[in-house]
């Protein structure tokens, strides 16, 4: 879907070299006239590309879909939660990010300016493995940028204050599909994951009545258990490694139809149901064009904390509230 608000711009190639991940939509523009959609809003850039075109002057049609400012302030407020100490403090500085939060989403300002601020303070994760996730598959990058940022604000207005253990939080769950990239990941493996997330139980069902091979549902199945492991691997990045126990349950649901455990109702975790909660969203939110209304109708659950609520009932409720956007999407194609 091409963004309205396009401006052009030049410039070698080579210095796309600079930007870790682009926060606007790309086209390239030949001497002939045709445009080639280079990227979306979060992906990382193709080293490769820039490699191989490095000396080319070349036109870029660009639509920025963040705002420089209002990343830079949410930049600044990670920063001084990350020095305060008091219980009392945290929380008010917790309560601040969250108004902010909520004041700039009023505006429609792209969802892509706090990922990009969150990824900016956040991030402790090796760029190689990041970059094995992009290489593996441009939207299991994307999604994974997305969810790790929307479990940051989940986990802000359900009292998770503690700059180190957000942090961690946030690279468990920016790192939850590692554990795909490193297998036979296939259509049918990633299909059945968005499926997963969309409707918690149904990914197996799927993969056998479309035909996928033993090794592709191995894989899918035992998927969180490989990034599990590679958390174990990576303890060091951690102030908080208990965290890592979260990478377990980013498709369980508390009725226990989810995998690899299948944890009944009750004993899923509060961090647990807002990594479920944010995996589940951010496969609802695909396309920038509906992030806000997501944003906004999730503000509607302020206030009731996820550890009284079962996940799937907080799932389905949202589900159900975002039944018009899911026509919006299939419509717009």
């Amino acid at each position: 879907m091409k963004p309205t608000n396009v401006k052009t711009i030049s410039m070698p190639i080579k210095d796309f070299a600079k930007k870790i991940i682009c926060d606007g939509h790309l086209y390239l523009s030949s001497k002939e006239g045709r445009r080639f959609y280079l990227m979306k809003p979060g992906i990382r850039i193709d080293e490769s590309f820039i490699k191989k075109h490095a000396a080319a002057q070349t036109v870029f049609e660009y639509s920025s879909v963040t705002d420089n400012i209002v990343t830079a302030q949410f930049t600044t407020l990670f920063r001084e939660l990350k020095y305060l100490q008091f219980e009392k403090d945290l929380r008010l500085k917790t309560k601040d990010i969250v108004d902010f939060f909520k004041g700039t989403f009023e505006k429609d300002v792209h969802f892509l300016s706090f990922a990009m601020a969150c990824y900016n303070e956040f991030c402790a994760l090796p760029a190689e493995d990041l970059q094995r996730m992009h290489e593996t598959d441009l939207h299991l990058f994307r999604k994974s940028l997305y969810s790790a940022a929307l479990a940051v604000i989940i986990g802000f207005t359900n009292d998770f204050y503690h700059y180190p253990m957000i942090k961690d939080f946030y690279n468990v769950t920016l790192g939850l599909d590692l554990g795909l990239c490193d297998s036979q990941y296939s259509y049918f493996v990633a299909e059945a994951c968005n499926r997963e997330n969309q409707a918690p139980g149904s990914g197996r069902a799927w993969m056998k009545n479309e035909g996928a091979t033993d090794l592709e549902l191995n894989v899918f199945l035992q998927h969180p258990v490989i990034g599990h492991k590679y958390f174990q691997d990576h303890s060091d990045l951690f102030a908080y490694p208990e965290l890592i126990e979260i990478a377990l349950y980013q498709h369980e649901i508390s009725n226990g139809n989810g995998f690899p455990r299948g944890i009944p109702k009750g004993q899923v975790s509060s961090w647990e149901a807002v990594v479920v909660l944010a995996d589940s969203l951010v496969e609802i939110c695909d396309e920038y064009k509906f992030e806000c209304e997501v944003i906004n109708y999730l503000f509607s659950f302020e206030n009731q904390k996820l550890s009284d609520l079962p996940v799937h009932r907080v799932y389905q409720k949202l589900c159900m509230g975002l039944g018009d956007i899911f026509k919006l999407k299939e419509n717009a194609g």
